[in-house]
């Protein structure tokens, strides 16, 4: 009786775990749903919302990333140009703003981007904002400088139509700036990684001065005067403070006479003042937008001699003869068109090696530019700095 009895359970056991067995082909379709709800779900990951902080502290979310850019300064398609191969692309409008840009570097760009030259025209940070032209141009995203003042109620009607705006910086405080600009530009493009290449290079220059600094006799620091957009034909002397350029006089370790002008990022000194000041280096900033001026032509356009020439005519200036650095032949002269842009590290390097000579003297700045011309998409070529 009990062998039939746990016949009986067996056979029920058996008869329970068929019941419970899925078929193979409800396996399949369970598959096949598992699979398109997988499917489904992935544009919807692929679209996850870009959360970008810009300069002024401000939250803007990108559903995408941008590829039709307004900007307000044609210098932000330089720091674009770090970024992607093919900058002008991105361009929905810019100012138009050539020698901002400088006419040496729009000429290379020209060539390598015809499109860049009829590409629709934005208002630039210098003017007031026209929102009704920005919206004209249909971007999906509009990048002002830090410095632009579009008023709120602007913001807002661009808003109202989903056109978000950013803030970047690389002309205020540009060495406090920089970096952070670019990471954000990144992310806005979808260009994160080129980003931090060359935001990684950029910090690895800045430690090695700074390391070297650090063990030097802080006392014993050269004073500098650095006159930007030199000029024959205007006042006697364009100076940075204690801010923007002034702050790469800092870092390497040297003294900065403009500091009389404090927080100021620019300012005029008087030939009197720098005279008593009796710096130990003069640094002459120029460039082709100059050349009406009686500035320092410098840059691809010009050759050396040319170069010479007029250094030469601003160290002519009455009274400059009798500044200390004039007088030792410790004279130098750089484009203002590496600044305000990532290849402002060259003009670090160079203030370094010109303010500490021994100290940088193996800092190779040329070996530095190789490496930022592997980054961009329009090489630096020509001369843009002269002893």
């Amino acid at each position: 009786m009990r062998y039939v009895t746990d016949t009986r359970k067996r056979l029920y056991a058996l008869e329970c775990g068929k019941r419970r067995t899925t078929h193979p082909v409800a396996l399949k379709l369970i598959a096949v749903i598992a699979a398109l709800l997988i499917a489904l779900m992935m544009p919807a990951l692929a679209r996850a919302d870009i959360i970008l902080s810009d300069l002024r502290g401000r939250t803007v979310t990108l559903a995408k990333p941008a590829s039709r850019v307004l900007v307000d300064d044609g210098r932000s398609i330089l720091a674009l140009s770090f970024l992607t191969d093919d900058p002008v692309s991105l361009i929905a409008a810019w100012p138009h703003d050539i020698d901002r840009f400088g006419r040496e570097l729009y000429a290379a760009y020209r060539q390598r981007f015809p499109a860049i030259d009829t590409l629709p025209k934005s208002t630039s940070s210098a003017q007031d904002m026209v929102a009704e032209q920005v919206i004209a141009a249909k971007p999906d995203l509009v990048v002002l400088s830090l410095y632009s003042h579009p008023a709120e109620w602007q913001l807002e009607q661009l808003r109202q139509v989903g056109i978000p705006v950013i803030f970047i910086d690389f002309v205020a405080d540009p060495f406090a700036n920089s970096d952070r600009s670019l990471e954000v530009l990144g992310k806005a493009i979808g260009h994160e990684a080129e980003a931090d290449r060359v935001i990684a290079f950029r910090k690895q220059q800045k430690a090695l001065i700074a390391e070297r600094i650090a063990k030097e006799d802080p006392s014993e620091r050269p004073l500098v005067f650095m006159e930007t957009h030199a000029s024959t034909q205007e006042a006697c002397c364009n100076s940075p403070g204690t801010g923007n350029v002034g702050k790469f006089i800092d870092f390497v370790g040297a003294r900065n006479i403009g500091d009389i002008l404090a927080g100021k990022p620019f300012g005029q000194i008087s030939l009197e003042y720098a005279l008593a000041s009796k710096p130990d280096i003069y640094i002459a900033s120029g460039g082709e937008y100059m050349e009406k001026r009686g500035g320092l032509l410098i840059g691809p356009h010009y050759s050396a001699e040319e170069t010479r020439d007029a250094m030469a005519r601003l160290l002519a200036r009455p009274g400059f003869a009798a500044i200390p650095a004039v007088a030792t032949g410790a004279v130098h002269g750089l484009s203002q068109q590496i600044f305000n842009s990532p290849l402002d590290v060259l003009a670090l390097e160079l203030i370094a090696k010109w303010t500490q000579p021994k100290l940088f003297e193996d800092l190779d700045v040329e070996a530095t530019r190789r490496t930022l011309n592997g980054f961009m998409a329009v090489p630096l070529t020509g001369v843009y700095w002269t002893d």
